[in-house]
């Protein structure tokens, strides 16, 4: 009997965790944290995606339409040579969220976010550039934390 209540325990502790990983203020600070670690570690960054993730990024710029379509080696190619051209323009980044929904249901294994990001860069004599784009994004749960399963970025420039 006493193997029975510790796996009533185990399992209880299981989703209470699952519940506190996908609570809105702890995916938050999740994508918070993963948005700061993308501009400066870029190699950290790409842990919190999955190895299968699907990324589609359609933003309006001043040229036209970029698009950009892949999974995780494209991802962290493309966030490596961000960072590399903000480190060579100097440049200075500051974001933050509105609008943010998360929604999740029992037993607690996968999250939607859906939110706004509002972006600023500036890089000293070039001037700077604001944007704000729409992300949804997939999350799970793993025995680790939480991964980024998808993203799907549309927006652009604010003009």
């Amino acid at each position: 009997m006493g193997w029975f209540k510790l796996f009533i325990a185990v399992i209880v502790l299981y989703l209470g965790q699952s519940y506190y990983l996908l609570s809105s203020d702890h995916v938050e600070q999740f994508l918070a944290d993963n948005n700061a670690l993308t501009m400066n570690d870029p190699v950290a960054a790409c842990d919190n995606y999955s190895d299968d993730v699907t990324v589609m990024i359609n933003h309006h710029t001043p040229q036209g339409i970029w698009k950009f379509e892949g999974g995780k080696d494209e991802l962290c190619g493309y966030m490596k040579q961000s960072q590399a051209a903000l480190v060579v323009t100097q440049a200075s980044t500051s974001g933050y969220f509105e609008n943010m929904e998360v929604t999740t249901s029992f037993p607690w294994q996968k999250a939607r976010a859906s939110y706004d990001e509002i972006s600023n860069v500036r890089m000293g004599a070039l001037g700077s550039i604001s944007s704000k784009t729409h992300e949804i994004l997939s999350i799970k749960r793993t025995l680790t934390g939480l991964e980024i399963v998808s993203v799907d970025s549309t927006g652009g420039t604010k003009r």
